[in-house]
């Protein structure tokens, strides 16, 4: 998992790094909640977790490896997880994104809505001066 999240992030690097608290939280968080993967053809392909909060579900740290991306991988992970935070009787799912790295109209298209954004000051760029995080909703609820 940790080879597949290497790989997935690598090409973001250049746009973001996390600094040392940011990893040191992530390590932690990673010891909580619970991981999907997805495989393709015998190999682990993709991985994400998630955990579940008072009001949503929280998605951390999907991650595709570059050799399956573009497939549809990520998609049915987060699929998944809102099937679970239906049954978990969980009104959304939570994510949250760089906009710099042009995640927000994938994630869009998956079904989210930006829902705030501010200045991240848990990560560094050398590329831009400033960067933004994104909080990313998927409503599960019918319309009323």
């Amino acid at each position: 998992m940790a080879a597949i999240s290497e790989a997935a992030f690598a090409p973001l690097r250049s746009i973001y790094r996390p600094t040392g608290a940011a990893i040191a939280r992530q390590a932690e968080r990673a010891q909580m909640g619970t991981r999907l993967v997805a495989e393709s053809e015998g190999t682990l392909a993709a991985t994400v977790q998630y955990d579940q909060h008072a009001d949503h579900v929280h998605v951390i740290g999907l991650a595709v490896h570059p050799d399956y991306q573009r497939r549809g991988i990520a998609g049915c992970l987060l699929e998944e997880i809102c099937q679970r935070a239906i049954l978990l009787a969980q009104p959304a799912v939570v994510l949250d994104t760089i906009k710099e790295t042009g995640n927000v109209p994938l994630f869009e298209k998956l079904g989210f809505r930006v829902t705030h954004e501010e200045v991240a000051t848990w990560c560094v760029s050398e590329t831009y001066p400033v960067l933004h995080e994104v909080k990313m909703e998927r409503g599960l609820l019918p319309d009323k």
